[in-house]
């Protein structure tokens, strides 16, 4: 335990050690001049003091094993964040401070999964729980930020990281935190990232906790995912990104949790200057991951070979419509069954940085599922008389599931789809300007005889989200 104590306090000084250092050496040579005196004025001229209230209410009921609809999850909870964001002083260094307080309005105790309601706190990191929701405060940010000249930023500490495709953070209305620092440039159209974490938490959980490539529950197994046989010392991520004068773009990356997982990605984008703008791209996302020996069920091959999934999107505007059609294919074989968009297996241990996401309860991330999304969103401004409504219709089909094994469920049920339905408003002016009310409907469903007959997909479910955000600023 010594040790591994030792590796994470080590890892962490090396990551502010990388980002301090250069800081500390431009200062010095500087701090004669006459301007330095006055330079760090910007600290504070700069900054800002801003934050959110928010309201969330959900109701979303499962079909049971007889085929009945049950509720699965019933809260209503109320969040208020605050941010820091100093200038940087010198034009050098500054410094960003964060969190938020959680509080369930109303929540059903009885029902266990109430606890996993995302919006207030499951437990005060990953892989420990009490068996109820919690109300709390927590911090998303502490964390120096760096700019050495005009093209290179840097940040360290507690804070959110982003590697195109590998590595992002949860997020509830709030985000996930990672203990650790990125560095990032910008050189034209050229654009180079680097971060390492060795802990992290999504914005459920209160403090933040080390990797695990276990994902069981230690309130229904012997074995915690916490034990040192499933530890994951870092994970990190390195990106490049280049963007042509005409528009198209070209993302590659390579994420790697240590000792376990590799995963790759690659992005090709180009906007069509027809039909108002098409946006079009094509996304492929790779893992594979090596073989490890432990006590618990959770040992062995997640994935045999390399598990992938590939994306194809277009989205384009019509006078008030938008339009998205998209596309994927998940290829996951193996004890998982399903592709992790992540560098760790456990939910919340860590997060992946997936831009496929249709808000349509599954994830159509089964082995050899196809999976396809259309929706349309129109502007009500015309029909209204006012500025600030929107609705939308949208719906998703997947075909072709089967287990990590390619064997399809005894009832030969091997689909899934979704119809959704929303409506939103924004307040224009005043001062609640900017204020999100939103409405969100999903009816998902499957002809499976049971819950998880396949690996990550459950009953058919009825769910209803009602989101209220009112964003403010102090200073």
């Amino acid at each position: 335990m010594e040790k591994v104590i030792f590796k994470r306090a080590a890892l962490s000084a090396a990551v502010v050690a990388a980002l301090v250092a250069p800081g500390m050496a431009l200062a010095a040579q500087d701090m004669m001049s006459p301007e330095y005196g006055k330079s760090y004025e910007a600290f504070a001229d700069d900054a800002k003091l801003s934050g959110g209230l928010f309201y969330f209410q959900r109701e979303r009921d499962r079909k049971n094993d007889e085929g009945k609809y049950q509720s699965n999850l019933s809260h209503s909870t109320a969040q208020l964040a605050l941010n820091f964001n100093s200038g940087y002083a010198w034009d050098m260094v500054g410094l960003d401070l964060g969190g938020y307080g959680a509080y369930d309005l109303a929540v059903d105790q009885t029902n266990g999964a109430n606890e996993e309601n995302e919006f207030s706190f499951w437990g005060s990191s990953w892989g420990t729980s009490d068996g109820l929701p919690e109300n709390g405060v927590s911090l998303t940010n502490a964390a120096l930020k760096f700019k050495f000249g005009d093209s290179v930023t840097a940040k360290g500490g507690y804070t959110q990281l982003y590697v195109p495709g590998i590595i992002g953070v949860n997020w509830s209305y709030q985000p996930g935190t990672y203990r650790g620092g990125q560095i990032e440039g910008n050189f034209g159209g050229l654009y180079l990232t680097y971060a390492i974490a060795d802990e992290y938490k999504a914005p459920w959980f209160k403090e933040t906790q080390s990797f695990s490539r276990s994902k069981s529950k230690p309130w229904v197994s012997a074995y915690s995912p916490l034990e040192d046989q499933y530890n994951i010392d870092y994970i990190h991520g390195i990106a490049a990104r280049y963007t042509f004068e005409n528009g198209t773009a070209v993302t590659g990356s390579f994420g790697q949790s240590k000792d376990y997982m590799d995963s790759y990605h690659f992005k090709l984008a180009h906007k069509f200057d027809v039909l108002g703008g098409l946006s079009t791209s094509y996304q492929f996302y790779g893992s594979e991951t090596s073989d490890f020996v432990a006590t618990a069920g959770d040992a062995g091959t997640t994935y045999d070979g390399l598990a992938w999934q590939q994306a194809l999107t277009a989205a384009w505007n019509y006078a008030q419509y938008g339009f998205r059609l998209e596309g994927l294919w998940t290829k996951a074989e193996g004890d998982e069954g399903n592709y992790l968009p992540r560098l760790t297996r456990g939910y919340g241990n860590s997060q992946g940085a997936n831009e496929i996401w249709w808000d349509s309860r599954s994830d159509w991330n089964a082995n050899n599922e196809k999976a396809l999304f259309f929706g349309v969103t129109r502007s009500l401004d015309d029909l209204v008389g006012a500025p600030g409504w929107s609705v939308g219709v949208s719906g998703a089909y997947g075909w072709d599931i089967e287990d990590g094994y390619g064997k399809k469920h005894a009832s030969g049920e091997d689909t899934e789809w979704a119809a959704n339905f929303d409506v939103s408003y924004t307040v224009q002016d005043g001062k609640l300007k900017g204020t999100l009310f939103k409405l969100h409907y999903t009816d998902y469903n499957n002809d499976l005889p049971t819950s998880w007959a396949y690996p990550n997909v459950f009953a058919s479910e009825q769910d209803v989200k009602l989101f209220m955000i009112m964003p403010f600023t102090i200073m």
